[in-house]
């Protein structure tokens, strides 16, 4: 008889409103993996104003479990469901999970998340830098060249300003690539 290796995943679950820090916590105490992406927002009230750290995905939290927590993370206060399509928890890469981690923890780039459609960009790979390493898209929005992360199972992305002396194209070497392996093959 041999045992299986249990095979560790990122999940995207779903939580009830403003309850992610105390889940975090939560989850922690079990022992379960997990991930809290936050970033610094400066709130402005009546009377003061203030740096505040605040999730930067609302009501959603990243756990990494096998199939033996899977449930124990479900059943943990706080948790409303997996984040799922057709019916079966969405698994996440690690390498998104990573770039989500990369992203924050530069500070010289105001990180935003936006929920609208973009057009997809240009695929690059930044050379140098605090991003140095992530693979994203570049896009042209409001006028400013952007590092865009695409994170599928929340419909969402996440994006920062980069100048294009910061990157290397990838599609670019794939095309010349397509294009010469054509020219030999008609000549």
């Amino acid at each position: 008889m041999s045992l299986e290796k249990p095979n560790y995943q990122w999940y995207a679950v779903y939580t009830r409103a403003n309850a992610e820090r105390k889940l975090y916590n939560n989850l922690k105490e079990n022992n379960i993996e997990c991930y809290l992406p936050t970033r610094k927002v400066h709130k402005i009230w009546s009377d003061r104003k203030k740096w505040v750290e605040e999730p930067l995905f609302r009501c959603y939290l990243f756990v990494k479990v096998s199939y033996k927590e899977f449930f124990t993370a479900l059943n943990t206060t706080g948790v409303v469901c997996y984040v799922s399509f057709g019916g079966k928890a969405q698994a996440i890469p690690e390498s998104q999970i990573n770039n989500i981690k990369a992203f924050l923890a530069q500070s010289e780039h105001e990180v935003t998340v936006s929920y609208e459609r973009i057009q997809k960009g240009v695929s690059v790979e930044v050379l140098h830098g605090s991003l140095q390493g992530i693979k994203g898209e570049v896009i042209n929005l409001h006028g400013q060249s952007r590092l865009l992360i695409r994170v599928d199972s929340l419909n969402c992305s996440i994006y920062a300003n980069i100048s294009r002396e910061e990157v290397n194209v990838l599609e670019e070497k794939n095309m010349q690539n397509e294009f010469s392996m054509i020219r030999s093959a008609v000549s």
